[in-house]
C-alpha cells in the first residue's frame, strides 16, 4: 500500500507502507534530506555554462584518469585468476560519486583530452630524452592505465575497424574485465596513432604558412606590386598613418596650415620639426623612466627584505627597524661623525647589512614558483649607490660641454666629484608638499640655531629672534621645487636664500642640521644632531625614516638623469640638425633669407633683442641663442599651450582624479581584466607576423617576472648577453628589463598611461583639491608601484618584449643570409651615428655596432607597431581630461599602429633584399590574419562544431543582442537538442583589432539588418552613418565610467532604462542608492562584496552589501542555500562558468531570448505611446495650428507607430529563428502589455486613429486655446492607407508563395482600382465612417451655431 503524504511546499512524497504514522515520520525525514528547491534557484538546463562544462569535463577527466589507473590492478587479477566477483565495479562506484558530470559536446571532449594528456604528459616527461619512440610508447602505456568503459573510440563512432570496441553489455566478472582490458588496448592504439600524426601534421602546416609567406615576400612580384603602392603616381600611396595631404591643385597654403595642424595635433611628431627630432624627446623620457626603473628594483630590493624580515617573527623588532634603516642610510649617503670618517662609516654600515642578510638567507625564503628568493639589503644598497656614482659620473662629464655657465660647472663638479660615493642630493618636504607645516618645536630648535650662529659676531651683526623667524619664513616662501630642479639647483644651496644672506653669505646647510630638519630634510637617519656638539635635537619614527630614505634614493637618481637625459636630448638635436641638407635646417644662426622675422624666435629669449644669458645657455646648451620657427620654439622650450583643463579649472582637478582612480579599479584591480590584457596583447605581436618561437616567449616572460621579484627557472633555451638561461642571474635579467625600458620598449602601456597621467593631473593641482582626495589619489598613484599594477603592466610588457626579441631574430637572420642587405634607418640615434642607412659594408659597422643598431631599430619597429603610450599624440593624451571617453590613448594607438603596420610592410615588400621582402610578408600575413582570417575561421568553426547557423547568429545580434554585441564577432559554442543556440563567445573581447573593423561591421548590419527588416532605403542609410560613426567615436565620445554614474544618479535612470532609486523612497534611502551607485564605478573588481543601499538597513544609514557572483558560486559549491546563489538579473549561477571566468578571462553569452522579448514588449509600447504623443501634442496645442499641420502629425505619428510595430515584428521572427514557440513568445509580450499584439503576430498594422476625447479638446476654443481644425477627409484617407498594411511585406508575400500549391495557375495581376477624390458620403459604410462623419457634423454645427 502507498500513503502520499504532503510535505508542505507543494510535493507529495508517496511512502510505501501501511502504516500512516510510519508514512508520515519517513516523509518528514525524506523532506529534509531532500530539502524543496524553487525552480528559479535550480541550476537548471538553460543555466548549465558550455563554457564552463570544460572545467567540469577537466574534473571529471582528471576524477575518470584515477578511476582507470585504479581499476587497471583488479581488472587485471579477475582476467587472470578467472574469478566470478566484479572487484572493479566498487572502485568506479566509489570514483562516480566525485565525478563531475558534463553536459555538452565540448565539456566531453574536455573530459576525455584531460583524461589521456595528463597521465601521457606526466609519462612523457619520465622518458625525456629517450627518443621519440619511448615518448609514443608512454603515452600509449599511459592510455591504457587511464581508459574506462565510457571511452569511445572513432571504431565505435564508424561502427566498424580494428578499434571498434567489444560490447560489454552482456558480459560479467572475468570476461567482462578481460573485454575491458581488450578495449584499453584498443583506446591506446588510436592515441599512439593520434601522438605520432597531429602535431607533425601541425607543425607542418604553421611551417608551410611560414614558409609560404616568406617565399611569396622574397618574389620579384611581391617587390613589384609593393612599389606600386607606394608610387606617388597611385591612389595607394597614403596608405598608413602620414599621407601627403598637399594638393597642387588647391590652395597650398590653406592645405599647409591644415597639415601643420594636423600634425602637431594627431601625430606624436606634434610641433618637433621632423619625426626623429620627435624621437630624441622620447628617448630622453625613455632614458629618465630607464634610470627610475632601475632605481626602483633597487628600492624594491631593500623593501622586499625589509618586509620579509618584518612578517618573520624573531628576525627584527620595530627598534630593529630603525636601526637598520639608519644603517642602509649610512652605507648609502655616508656622513663623517665626530671622530669617525665617511668611509669607515660606510664600512661598518656594510659588515651590519651583511650580518642581517645571512639571517633572512637562514630562513629561506620562496617565491610563487617555489625558487629561494634572492633577498638582501646588501644586493639593494650596493646596486642603488653603482647607479648613483654612474649618474654623478656623467654629470661630471658635463664640463666638456658647453651646457652650464663656468661658474656653476665648476660649482657642480666640485659638488658631485668631491662626494663621489657619498653624493644624494637634499630634499625638503618643505619642496615637495604643498601643506607641510614645520612642528613649534623644530622651528623653535631653528631659530636657536641661527641665533647661535653668530653668538661670536658684535651685536650688530648678530641674528636676534625677530630675524631668525623672518629668515625661516624667506626660506620657506623661496624653497624650489625638487621636480623641476636644474643644474644650479644641485649645487648651489644659495637659492635657499634664507640662509644665503648678510652675515650667513657663502655658508651652506651642512652646517644647519636643525635648519634641515625645519625644512623637513627626506633622510634615513635615525637623529637629529645638533651642529655645536653631539645632543640629539630629535629622534625620527620609522615611518619618517623609510619615507625619507626612499625619497632621497629615487629623487636623487630621478634629478641626475633628467640632467643627463637633457643633456642627451640637446646634443642629439644640434647633431641633427648640422646633418641635415640645407633646405631641411631647422636651428639657424640667423633668420634665413627671404623668411620673416615675426616667423621666428630665439630659444631661450622672449625677444630677439634680449641677450642670451648664462641661465639659458645652461638649461638649453647648444640650442641656446638658435633662431627657430616659433611653432617648434614652444616644442623644445617644453612650453606648449596644449589646453590643460586641470590648471584653467583647478577644482576640475578633483573629478580627474576620481576618474582616474575608477580606471585603476575597473582595470588594475579587476582579476578579470587581468588575464584579458595578457592575452589579448599577444595580438599585437600576430598582427606582425611574430609568432612561432617558444624561446623569445620564454626570454620575454623571464625578464618581466624579474622586475615582479619573481623568477623561472629551467625555462626556455635563450641567451641573455653570452650567458645561457641556465646561466643568467638576476642582476643579468634586471639589465636586459632595463635595457629594453631605455629602448622604450616597455614601460609604455596605452591605458596605464592615461590613469596615471590622470592622477597627475590631480595632484599637480593640489590647492583647489580636498586634503582627503589629495590623499586618496596620492595612495592609488602610489600603487601603481605595487604588485598588481606591475603585473597588469607587465602582461603588457611580456608580449612587447617578445615583439622585440623577434623583430630582432628577423633584421638578424636577414644579414646573415645576405651580407648585402641594407634596411633604412628609422631610429635617431642610428641616423646619428650611420647615417640614413644600415649596411655591413660601412666601416664603422662593427659586429658590436651591427648589433646595437639592429636592437635600436627592433625597439623603432616594436614602438611604430605596438600601442605605445609615448607615441600618443599630446592632444589626444589631453582628451583624458573630458568627461567623456575611457582609455582614449588606446584607440588612438590602435588606429595608428594599425596603419603603421601596413606601411611598414608595404615598405619592407618594396625592399631590394629578398629577405627584407620576407619579413614585410610576413608582417602583412599577419595582419590580415589577425582582423580577417581568425576571426572568420573562428565563427565558421563555431557554426560547423555547435551545429548552429548563421541565421541564428544575425537574428540574435538583429533584436536579442546588447548594443555592444551587435558589431561583435560572435562564436556559437553550444546549442541545444534541436540545434538552437544556447552560448555564444564574443571574440570581440579578445582582438584589440576589433575596434578597426567594427565601423565597417555596423554598416554591412544595418544594411543587411535593414533589408531583412524591409526598411526604406534612406533609413537604411541613416542607420548605416550613425551606426558606423558611433562605433568609431564611441571609446572617445561615451561617458566615462565616473561621469556615467554622476549622469545616472542625476537623470535617476542608468543605461538599461532602471532606476537608481525611487522616487517614493525616504530620503536617506535615496542617498544610500545614489552613492552606491555611484560608488559601483570606484569599486575593484576583486572585491567579493558590493554596496548597495538597502530599505531594511535604516540603522545602517541604509547601506547594505551583496555579494558577486563569483564568491556566490563558491558558496553554491559550499552547499550554501541554493537562493543565494542566483544572479541580479534573477538567473542560476553556474558555478563552473563562473571559475572558468575567473581564470582565463574569457565570458560567454547565453541568448536569454524570452527575457529579451519582454523588454521588447516593453520598448514598443513605450514608442506606440511616443508616436501617439506626437499627433496629440500638435492636435492640443494653444497656439494656431492649421489643419495641414494637423494632418502631417498623424501622418507622422503613424509612420513612427509602424516602424515600432514593424522592430517587434521582426523581433518576433527572430526570436522563431532561436527557437521560441508561438506559445513561448505570447507569454513574455502579454506580460509586457504589448499593444495590438495579435496584429504584429499576423504581420499587419494597426493603424492609430485619434480617440475622441483628443479630437473634443483640439477643436475646442476657450478663453486661453484656439480651436484647431481638422481635414477629416485627409485625415480619414491616410488612416486607410496605413491600416492593414503588411509590417513587412516582402517577408508576408514569401510566407504566403510559401503556402500556395507547388504549381499555381498564372493569373493576371492584380490592379488595386483608383482611388476617387473624396466625396461628402451620405452613407457611411461602416462604424468608423459614421463615427468620423458624426464628428464631423458635430464640429459644423458649433460653426453654424446650430444646438
Amino acid at each position: 500500500m502507498i500513503v502520499p503524504v504532503p510535505d508542505g511546499s507543494g510535493r507529495v512524497i508517496e511512502v510505501l507502507t501501511d502504516d500512516p504514522i510510519y508514512a508520515s515520520q519517513r516523509a518528514r525525514e525524506w523532506a529534509a534530506e531532500n530539502p524543496s528547491v524553487e525552480r528559479g534557484a535550480e541550476l537548471g538546463e538553460e543555466d548549465v555554462s558550455a563554457f564552463g562544462d570544460v572545467f567540469r569535463g577537466i574534473g571529471a577527466g582528471l576524477v575518470g584518469a584515477l578511476e582507470g589507473i585504479s581499476t587497471l590492478p583488479t581488472e587485471l587479477a579477475d582476467a587472470i585468476t578467472d574469478s566470478d566477483e566484479n572487484s572493479s565495479q566498487v572502485i568506479r562506484e566509489f570514483f562516480d560519486k566525485y565525478k563531475p558530470e558534463t553536459s555538452t559536446g565540448i565539456g566531453e571532449a574536455a573530459r576525455f583530452i584531460t583524461q589521456f594528456a595528463v597521465p601521457g604528459g606526466a609519462a612523457a616527461k619520465v622518458v625525456k630524452g629517450l627518443g621519440r619512440p619511448a615518448q609514443v610508447g608512454a603515452f600509449a602505456a599511459a592510455d591504457i592505465a587511464a581508459t574506462t568503459p565510457d571511452v569511445e573510440t572513432l571504431g565505435d563512432f564508424l561502427d566498424s575497424g580494428p578499434t571498434k570496441r567489444i560490447e560489454t553489455k552482456d558480459l560479467a566478472a572475468a570476461e567482462l574485465a578481460q573485454a575491458n582490458l581488450a578495449n584499453r588496448l584498443k583506446v591506446a592504439a588510436e592515441g599512439a596513432a593520434i601522438v605520432l600524426g597531429v602535431p607533425e601534421i601541425a607543425k607542418l602546416g604553421v611551417r608551410a604558412i611560414g614558409s609560404g609567406a616568406e617565399a611569396l615576400g622574397k618574389t620579384d612580384m611581391a617587390k613589384a606590386a609593393a612599389r606600386a603602392i607606394a608610387d606617388p603616381n597611385t591612389p595607394f600611396k597614403s596608405v598608413g598613418v602620414k599621407p601627403d595631404l598637399t594638393d597642387p591643385n588647391f590652395f597650398e597654403r590653406q592645405i599647409e596650415s591644415l597639415k601643420k595642424t594636423g600634425r602637431r595635433f594627431l601625430t606624436n611628431q606634434g610641433r618637433m620639426p621632423d619625426e626623429f627630432s620627435a624621437q630624441y624627446e622620447q628617448m630622453r623620457v625613455a632614458q629618465v623612466s630607464a634610470a627610475n626603473s632601475a632605481a626602483r628594483q633597487g628600492v624594491e630590493k631593500i623593501n622586499n627584505a625589509l618586509t620579509y624580515a618584518n612578517k618573520k617573527e624573531g628576525i627584527f623588532n620595530s627598534q630593529d627597524q630603525s636601526t637598520i634603516l639608519n644603517t642602509l642610510n649610512d652605507f648609502l649617503f655616508a656622513e663623517s661623525k665626530t671622530g669617525v670618517s665617511r668611509d669607515v662609516v660606510r664600512g661598518n654600515a656594510e659588515k651590519v647589512l651583511k650580518d642581517i642578510d645571512k639571517k633572512i638567507a637562514a630562513s629561506k625564503p620562496k617565491t610563487l614558483f617555489g625558487n629561494e628568493r634572492d633577498l638582501s639589503l646588501f644586493d639593494g644598497a650596493t646596486q642603488l649607490r653603482k647607479q648613483i656614482d654612474g649618474l654623478s659620473d656623467s654629470i661630471i662629464k658635463i664640463k666638456n660641454d658647453p651646457l652650464l655657465q663656468e661658474g656653476s660647472r665648476e660649482q657642480l663638479i666640485k659638488t658631485i666629484d668631491g662626494n663621489l660615493g657619498f653624493y644624494g642630493t637634499r630634499i625638503y618636504r618643505a619642496a615637495k608638499e604643498t601643506d607641510y607645516t614645520p612642528t613649534g618645536a623644530q622651528e623653535s630648535k631653528a631659530i636657536d640655531e641661527l641665533i647661535q650662529s653668530t653668538a661670536g659676531l658684535d651685536e650688530s651683526s648678530r641674528i636676534t629672534s625677530g630675524k631668525a623667524k623672518g629668515i625661516l619664513i624667506n626660506m620657506l616662501k623661496k624653497m624650489p621645487n625638487n621636480a623641476n630642479v636644474n643644474p644650479k639647483d644641485l649645487i648651489d644651496e644659495e637659492v635657499l636664500s634664507g640662509v644665503g644672506q648678510g652675515v650667513l653669505k657663502g655658508r651652506t646647510l651642512d652646517n644647519f642640521p636643525a635648519i634641515r630638519d625645519f625644512l623637513g630634510e627626506y633622510t634615513g637617519a635615525k637623529e637629529v644632531i645638533g651642529r655645536e656638539n653631539t645632543k640629539i635635537l630629535r629622534a625620527r619614527d620609522v615611518a619618517e625614516q623609510e619615507a625619507g630614505l626612499k625619497t632621497k634614493i629615487v629623487d636623487t637618481v630621478d634629478i641626475l638623469s633628467k640632467q643627463i637625459a637633457k643633456d642627451n636630448y640637446y646634443k642629439r638635436l644640434f647633431a641633427h640638425n648640422e646633418g641635415l641638407a640645407a633646405d631641411k635646417k631647422f636651428l639657424f644662426d640667423e633668420v634665413p633669407p627671404g623668411a620673416s622675422l615675426k616667423d621666428y624666435a630665439v630659444i631661450g629669449n622672449k625677444s630677439p633683442l634680449e641677450e642670451i644669458t648664462d641661465a639659458d645657455r645652461a638649461r638649453f646648451g647648444p640650442l641656446a641663442g638658435k633662431y627657430v620657427l616659433k611653432e617648434h620654439q614652444e616644442a623644445f622650450e617644453q612650453a606648449g599651450d596644449i589646453f590643460n583643463l586641470a590648471n584653467t579649472m583647478p577644482l576640475y582637478a578633483t573629478f580627474l582624479g576620481i576618474k582616474g582612480m575608477s580606471q585603476v579599479a575597473k582595470t588594475v584591480y579587476s582579476p578579470i581584466t587581468q588575464i584579458r590584457n595578457a592575452t589579448t596583447a599577444g595580438f599585437f605581436a600576430l598582427a606582425n607576423g611574430n609568432i612561432g618561437s617558444a624561446d623569445s616567449l620564454a626570454k620575454s616572460v623571464s625578464g618581466v617576472l624579474t622586475n615582479l621579484n619573481q623568477r623561472l627557472t629551467k625555462v626556455g633555451d635563450f641567451k641573455i648577453g653570452e650567458k645561457s638561461a641556465a646561466q643568467a642571474s638576476k642582476a643579468d635579467l634586471e639589465n636586459y628589463y632595463n635595457d629594453l625600458v631605455d629602448l622604450g620598449v616597455i614601460n609604455t602601456n596605452a591605458k596605464v598611461g592615461e590613469f596615471e597621467a590622470l592622477l597627475n593631473d590631480a595632484l599637480e593641482s593640489t590647492k583647489a583639491v580636498p586634503k582627503l582626495a589629495e590623499r586618496a589619489f596620492q595612495f592609488a598613484k602610489n600603487r601603481q608601484n605595487g604588485f598588481a599594477a606591475k603585473l597588469y603592466q607587465g602582461s603588457d610588457d611580456v608580449w612587447k618584449a617578445y615583439s622585440f626579441e623577434m623583430e630582432l631574430a628577423k633584421l638578424q637572420k636577414a644579414f646573415k643570409n645576405n651580407p648585402n642587405a641594407a634596411i633604412p634607418v628609422s631610429d635617431g640615434r642610428n641616423l646619428l651615428e650611420f647615417g640614413p642607412v644600415i649596411k655591413m659594408s660601412d666601416p664603422k659597422m662593427t659586429p658590436q655596432a651591427l648589433e646595437t643598431a639592429l636592437k635600436r631599430e627592433a625597439a623603432e619597429i616594436v614602438k611604430d607597431t605596438v600601442p605605445n603610450y609615448a607615441r600618443v599624440p599630446e592632444a589626444i593624451k589631453r582628451l583624458r581630461q573630458l568627461p567623456v571617453g575611457n582609455f582614449i590613448a588606446f584607440p588612438a594607438e590602435i588606429i595608428r599602429t594599425s596603419g603603421n603596420i601596413i606601411q611598414r610592410s608595404i615598405k619592407e615588400l618594396a625592399s631590394e633584399s629578398p629577405e627584407i621582402r620576407a619579413i614585410g610578408m610576413k608582417r602583412l600575413t599577419g595582419m590580415m590574419a589577425t582582423n580577417v582570417a581568425i576571426p572568420s575561421t573562428l565563427a565558421t568553426a563555431g557554426l560547423l562544431l555547435s551545429g548552429a547557423d548563421d541565421e541564428q547568429v544575425q537574428a540574435y545580434k538583429r533584436s536579442m543582442a546588447y548594443e555592444w554585441d551587435r558589431n561583435s564577432t560572435l562564436i556559437p559554442i553550444a546549442t541545444d537538442k534541436d540545434g538552437n543556440i544556447t552560448e555564444m563567445y564574443n571574440f570581440s573581447y579578445t582582438t584589440p583589432y576589433d575596434y578597426m573593423l567594427r565601423p565597417a561591421r555596423a554598416v554591412y548590419n544595418a544594411v543587411a539588418n535593414g533589408v531583412t527588416a524591409e526598411k526604406d532605403l534612406s533609413e537604411i542609410a541613416f542607420d548605416a552613418s550613425t551606426d558606423s560613426l558611433y562605433e568609431f567615436a564611441a571609446p572617445f565620445a561615451n561617458e566615462s565610467i565616473v561621469t556615467q554614474k554622476v549622469f545616472d544618479v542625476a537623470r535617476n535612470r542608468t543605461d538599461f532604462g532602471a532606476p537608481v532609486y525611487n522616487n517614493l523612497d525616504p530620503l536617506g534611502l535615496k542617498a544610500a542608492k545614489s552613492l552606491a551607485h555611484f560608488a559601483e564605478g570606484l569599486t575593484p573588481g576583486f572585491l567579493p562584496v558590493r554596496l548597495t543601499g538597502d530599505v531594511g538597513n535604516p540603522e545602517t544609514g541604509y547601506f547594505g552589501v551583496k555579494f558577486g557572483d563569483f564568491p556566490k558560486a563558491i558558496g553554491s559549491v559550499a552547499g550554501m542555500d541554493p537562493r543565494s546563489a542566483v544572479t541580479r538579473q534573477g538567473y542560476r549561477i553556474d558555478p563552473a562558468q563562473e571559475f572558468a571566468e575567473a581564470l582565463t578571462g574569457l565570458k560567454t553569452i547565453k541568448p536569454r531570448v524570452k527575457r529579451t522579448l519582454y523588454y521588447r514588449g516593453v520598448e514598443a509600447a513605450r514608442n506606440v505611446r511616443d508616436a501617439s504623443a506626437i499627433f496629440n501634442q500638435v492636435a492640443k496645442s494653444r497656439g494656431d495650428v492649421s489643419a495641414e499641420k494637423v494632418t502631417q502629425a498623424y501622418i507622422t505619428a503613424n509612420e513612427q507607430r509602424f516602424k515600432a510595430l514593424r522592430d517587434l515584428n521582426m523581433a518576433i521572427e527572430d526570436a522563431k529563428t532561436l527557437g521560441l514557440s508561438t506559445a513561448d513568445i505570447v507569454q513574455p509580450l502579454k506580460e509586457a502589455k504589448t499593444p495590438k499584439l495579435a496584429s504584429v503576430l499576423a504581420g499587419k498594422f494597426d493603424a492609430f486613429f485619434p480617440a475622441k476625447e483628443t479630437i473634443r479638446i483640439a477643436m475646442q476654443g476657450t478663453e486661453d486655446k484656439l480651436s484647431n481644425p481638422f481635414d477629416f477627409d485627409q485625415i480619414t484617407n491616410a488612416y486607410r492607407d496605413f491600416q492593414g498594411a503588411a509590417l513587412r511585406p516582402q517577408a508576408a508575400a514569401e510566407a504566403q508563395a510559401a503556402q500556395a500549391p507547388v504549381t499555381p495557375t498564372p493569373t493576371e495581376p492584380q490592379v488595386a482600382p483608383p482611388i476617387a477624390p473624396t466625396q461628402p458620403s451620405t452613407a457611411p459604410t461602416s462604424l468608423f465612417d459614421r463615427g468620423v462623419s458624426a464628428l464631423r457634423q458635430i464640429e459644423l454645427n458649433k460653426l453654424l451655431g446650430i444646438d
